[in-house]
Order: C-alpha cells, then sequence, then structure tokens
C-alpha cells in the first residue's frame, strides 16, 4: 500500500503531519514497525511450534545412524572370525 501511495497520491504523502514529518515518512516508519513486529512473531512461532519438532526428529535420526551403524560393526565381526585364509 506503501508503494502504490507512494507512487499515486504524491501529494497526500507530501502533507506535513508534525512539522517536518510528513504522511509518507511516518507510513514508511510504521512499515518498519510492522515488519518488526512481524518477524518477532514469526521467531516465536518457530521456536515454539517447529524447533522441538525438528530437534525430536534429528535426535531419531542421530539414533537410528547409532542403531545402524552399531548393526554393520557386529555384521562385520560376525563375518569376520579370527581366521586367515593364507595361500597353500
Amino acid at each position: 500500500m506503501y508503494v502504490l501511495l507512494s507512487s499515486f497520491a504524491a501529494g497526500m504523502m507530501n502533507q506535513p503531519l508534525v512539522g517536518h514529518l510528513t504522511i509518507g515518512l511516518a507510513l514508511g516508519l510504521c512499515q518498519f514497525l510492522l515488519m518488526g513486529g512481524t518477524i518477532w512473531l514469526y521467531v516465536r512461532h518457530m521456536r515454539r511450534r517447529v524447533d522441538p519438532v525438528t530437534h525430536r526428529l534429528r535426535a531419531r535420526l542421530h539414533e537410528n545412524e547409532a542403531q545402524a551403524k552399531a548393526q554393520a560393526q557386529a555384521q562385520q565381526t560376525r563375518n569376520h572370525t579370527g581366521r586367515q585364509w593364507g595361500a597353500w
């Protein structure tokens, strides 16, 4: 909305609000505040809802990798019983 107003309603955007503060400048500053609030809400949502899920999935992945590694080592030790096969 800010971009459209500055493009098509330049006269309105240049009207002084208080001293040298114009409506356009005030709306631009409000846009920064709005974006800051939006980012804060997004980060709060991610920390509360998404991060715990990703931490649980990552822990489960590490557990599965550790189990697969242990199984591979157990399989390798079963295949190698210590016998040495040499040439005749």
